[in-house]
């Protein structure tokens, strides 16, 4: 009966750190910033989340999609390079 409760004792144990382990690595995800200080909500969690709406015209939205079309990849819908083609140009 002894050793059924070491077992125990060790299974819960290991299942606490476990989660322990999980819990510390999502929670420092979810703190990251991106270059300019700033957080946001996107899939990638360095790049803040933009989309054509937040844009008066298509040089701004260029202008942020240039400045990392990784991160806003989501402003140029069709891969051709230019970003949010529907908005004005002025």
């Amino acid at each position: 009966m002894n050793t059924r409760i070491k077992i125990t004792v060790l299974f819960i144990a290991s299942i606490l750190l476990g989660l322990i382990i999980s819990c510390s690595e999502s929670s420092d995800a979810s703190n990251t910033n991106d270059i300019s200080g700033s957080t946001g909500n996107s899939s990638n969690s360095n790049c803040p989340t933009k989309t054509c709406g937040d844009f008066k015209t298509q040089p701004q939205a260029q202008a942020t999609f240039d400045s990392n079309r990784t991160c806003y990849k989501s402003l140029d819908g069709d891969g051709n390079g230019r970003a949010c083609e529907s908005l004005p140009k002025k």
